[in-house]
């Protein structure tokens, strides 16, 4: 089975997109809302089909993000639905476990261990324990879990979610 390829865009065009992105996480947390803007603008300026493109990993990435911080989680599911649908029916292999686990992290958000549990698994299933590498040990804790306890998982989300925050505030000042 092949790789799927990406392609470039324009230098000029993958640069605005880039310094929007830039803009976007220069911005958050300080004003979370013109962070979801220039995100959102980064990703408009993406020519269709979206999913072809080089750039688009990262700036849907970054946008899910943003948009989870500002408790937009329900754009986030249709984003990443949207991608991982792209990435099942190309036929390529897949290699990037990313989308995965961000749509777990947005179900958590959304209080739905369980279906986290199913985007987790696929996630290892892609990537092995490596795919973890720079998540929470929460992540990777689920997916070798046999019996999930949803009330802890929910519990130590929002503890991870609330010192992410509080991280990111203290950088800031």
């Amino acid at each position: 089975m092949n790789i799927r390829m990406y392609h470039d865009l324009e230098a000029p065009l993958e640069e605005e997109i880039w310094t929007l992105g830039e803009e976007a996480a220069h911005t958050l947390p300080l004003d979370s809302n013109l962070a979801e803007e220039k995100a959102q603008r980064a990703w408009d300026l993406i020519p269709e089909p979206k999913h072809t493109w080089g750039i688009t990993g990262v700036t849907l990435h970054q946008y899910v993000q943003i948009l989870n911080y500002n408790g937009h989680t329900q754009r986030s599911v249709e984003l990443l639905n949207e991608e991982i649908l792209d990435l099942e029916g190309t036929g390529h292999r897949i290699i990037h476990a990313q989308p995965y686990i961000q749509m777990a992290e947005t179900l958590l958000h959304q209080s739905n261990p369980v279906l986290a549990h199913k985007y987790l698994k696929k996630a290892h299933s892609i990537g092995s324990a490596r795919a973890f590498r720079d998540q929470p040990k929460l992540y990777l804790e689920m997916v070798k879990s046999k019996a999930l306890d949803e009330q802890d998982i929910l519990l130590r989300f929002k503890a991870l979610d609330v010192n992410a925050k509080l991280l990111s505030d203290l950088k800031d000042n």
